[in-house]
Protein backbone atom coordinates (compact mmCIF):
# COMPACT_ATOMS: atom_id res chain seq x y z
CA UNK A 1 0.00 0.00 0.00
CA UNK A 2 1.10 3.29 -0.60
CA UNK A 3 0.27 6.49 1.57
CA UNK A 4 0.05 9.76 1.12
CA UNK A 5 -0.46 13.53 2.38
CA UNK A 6 -1.23 16.74 1.12
CA UNK A 7 -1.33 17.90 4.68
CA UNK A 8 -3.94 20.42 6.16
CA UNK A 9 -2.97 23.27 3.52
CA UNK A 10 -6.48 25.47 2.29
CA UNK A 11 -4.83 24.83 -1.31
CA UNK A 12 -5.18 22.35 -3.30
CA UNK A 13 -2.40 19.50 -5.10
CA UNK A 14 -3.75 18.19 -7.43
CA UNK A 15 -0.26 17.63 -9.13
CA UNK A 16 0.58 14.98 -6.69
CA UNK A 17 -3.47 13.66 -6.55
CA UNK A 18 -3.75 13.23 -10.32
CA UNK A 19 -0.17 11.28 -9.95
CA UNK A 20 -0.82 8.66 -7.63
CA UNK A 21 -4.27 8.73 -8.88
CA UNK A 22 -2.73 7.16 -12.21
CA UNK A 23 -0.41 4.90 -10.53
CA UNK A 24 -3.56 3.07 -8.58
CA UNK A 25 -4.96 2.90 -11.67
CA UNK A 26 -1.97 1.41 -13.57
CA UNK A 27 -0.72 -0.65 -10.99
CA UNK A 28 -3.73 -1.87 -9.30
CA UNK A 29 -1.48 -1.31 -6.08
CA UNK A 30 -4.00 0.15 -2.85
CA UNK A 31 -3.30 4.16 -2.75
CA UNK A 32 -4.40 6.27 0.66
CA UNK A 33 -4.42 9.66 -0.08
CA UNK A 34 -5.02 12.39 3.03
CA UNK A 35 -6.24 14.85 0.76
CA UNK A 36 -6.90 17.35 3.60
CA UNK A 37 -8.99 20.63 2.41
CA UNK A 38 -8.23 19.75 -1.69
CA UNK A 39 -11.32 20.31 -3.90
CA UNK A 40 -9.30 17.35 -6.71
CA UNK A 41 -10.82 13.51 -5.83
CA UNK A 42 -8.57 10.63 -7.30
CA UNK A 43 -11.00 7.67 -8.97
CA UNK A 44 -8.60 4.69 -8.11
CA UNK A 45 -7.53 6.06 -4.99
CA UNK A 46 -9.17 5.25 -1.33
CA UNK A 47 -9.01 8.82 -0.09
CA UNK A 48 -10.28 11.08 3.24
CA UNK A 49 -9.88 14.27 4.41
CA UNK A 50 -8.75 13.89 8.25
CA UNK A 51 -8.13 11.20 10.47
CA UNK A 52 -6.94 11.54 14.17
CA UNK A 53 -3.21 11.69 14.13
CA UNK A 54 -2.84 8.21 15.60
CA UNK A 55 -4.90 6.50 12.38
CA UNK A 56 -2.68 8.28 9.96
CA UNK A 57 0.34 6.82 12.17
CA UNK A 58 -1.01 3.71 11.85
CA UNK A 59 -1.83 3.89 7.68
CA UNK A 60 1.67 4.76 7.59
CA UNK A 61 3.40 1.82 9.44
CA UNK A 62 1.40 -0.40 7.50
CA UNK A 63 2.58 1.76 4.45
CA UNK A 64 5.44 -0.13 1.91
CA UNK A 65 6.06 3.62 1.07
CA UNK A 66 4.57 6.93 2.32
CA UNK A 67 4.10 9.77 -0.17
CA UNK A 68 4.07 13.16 1.61
CA UNK A 69 4.19 17.64 0.87
CA UNK A 70 7.26 18.57 2.29
CA UNK A 71 5.30 20.26 4.99
CA UNK A 72 8.00 19.83 8.31
CA UNK A 73 5.31 17.96 10.49
CA UNK A 74 4.39 15.80 7.67
CA UNK A 75 8.18 14.65 6.82
CA UNK A 76 8.66 13.97 10.74
CA UNK A 77 5.60 11.78 11.04
CA UNK A 78 7.62 10.03 7.91
CA UNK A 79 10.32 9.90 9.38
CA UNK A 80 9.34 8.71 12.79
CA UNK A 81 6.97 5.84 10.92
CA UNK A 82 9.83 4.25 9.53
CA UNK A 83 8.96 3.61 6.32
CA UNK A 84 10.88 4.37 3.36
CA UNK A 85 9.52 7.82 2.14
CA UNK A 86 8.95 10.59 -0.87
CA UNK A 87 8.79 13.63 -0.28
CA UNK A 88 7.41 16.29 -3.16
CA UNK A 89 7.23 20.00 -2.50
CA UNK A 90 4.05 22.09 -2.75
CA UNK A 91 5.24 25.00 -5.37
CA UNK A 92 4.15 28.11 -5.53
CA UNK A 93 3.80 28.23 -9.47
CA UNK A 94 1.06 25.89 -9.06
CA UNK A 95 -0.55 27.92 -6.46
CA UNK A 96 0.22 24.75 -4.22
CA UNK A 97 1.42 26.91 -1.31
CA UNK A 98 1.93 30.73 -0.75
CA UNK A 99 6.05 29.99 -1.62
CA UNK A 100 8.29 27.47 -2.46
CA UNK A 101 10.29 26.96 1.02
CA UNK A 102 8.90 23.44 0.77
CA UNK A 103 12.11 22.81 -2.13
CA UNK A 104 14.37 23.77 0.57
CA UNK A 105 12.87 21.06 2.62
CA UNK A 106 12.66 18.30 0.24
CA UNK A 107 16.04 18.89 -0.71
CA UNK A 108 17.24 18.80 3.15
CA UNK A 109 15.38 15.47 3.52
CA UNK A 110 17.11 14.14 0.49
CA UNK A 111 20.65 15.43 1.53
CA UNK A 112 20.41 14.29 4.77
CA UNK A 113 19.25 10.37 3.33
CA UNK A 114 16.32 10.32 4.73
CA UNK A 115 14.18 9.89 1.40
CA UNK A 116 13.82 11.12 -1.99
CA UNK A 117 12.52 14.41 -3.25
CA UNK A 118 10.39 14.41 -5.71
CA UNK A 119 10.77 17.62 -7.76
CA UNK A 120 9.19 16.14 -11.14
CA UNK A 121 5.86 14.80 -11.11
CA UNK A 122 7.06 12.09 -13.95
CA UNK A 123 9.84 10.81 -11.43
CA UNK A 124 7.34 9.41 -9.22
CA UNK A 125 6.08 6.26 -10.61
CA UNK A 126 9.51 4.72 -10.57
CA UNK A 127 9.83 6.36 -7.14
CA UNK A 128 7.42 4.19 -6.05
CA UNK A 129 7.59 1.53 -7.44
CA UNK A 130 11.51 1.49 -6.12
CA UNK A 131 11.50 3.28 -2.78
CA UNK A 132 14.43 4.69 -1.07
CA UNK A 133 15.47 2.47 1.84
CA UNK A 134 14.35 3.23 4.99
CA UNK A 135 16.91 5.80 6.98
CA UNK A 136 18.80 4.44 9.75
CA UNK A 137 20.34 7.92 10.67
CA UNK A 138 16.82 9.83 11.99
CA UNK A 139 16.86 10.30 15.51
CA UNK A 140 13.69 11.76 16.75
CA UNK A 141 14.17 15.80 17.63
CA UNK A 142 12.40 15.37 21.02
CA UNK A 143 15.29 12.18 21.97
CA UNK A 144 17.81 15.49 21.91
CA UNK A 145 15.39 18.01 23.50
CA UNK A 146 15.11 15.74 26.29
CA UNK A 147 18.46 15.06 27.05
CA UNK A 148 19.21 19.13 26.53
CA UNK A 149 16.40 19.48 29.28
CA UNK A 150 18.01 17.01 32.00
CA UNK A 151 21.31 18.58 31.29
CA UNK A 152 19.89 22.00 32.82
CA UNK A 153 17.79 20.31 35.60
CA UNK A 154 20.73 18.57 36.71
CA UNK A 155 23.10 22.18 36.36
CA UNK A 156 20.20 23.43 38.43
CA UNK A 157 20.09 20.70 40.97
CA UNK A 158 23.68 20.85 41.27
CA UNK A 159 23.80 24.47 41.73
CA UNK A 160 21.27 23.91 44.65
CA UNK A 161 18.34 26.08 43.13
Amino acid sequence: MIYATVGTMFLDFPRLIHALDEIARDTCEEVVIQLGMGKTIPQHCTHFDFKPRDAVLALQREARVVVCHAGIGSVIDALESRRPFLVVPRLKRFNEHMSDHQIEIAEAVERRGWGRAIMDMAELPAACASPPVVPATYRPARERLIAAVREVVVQIADCGL
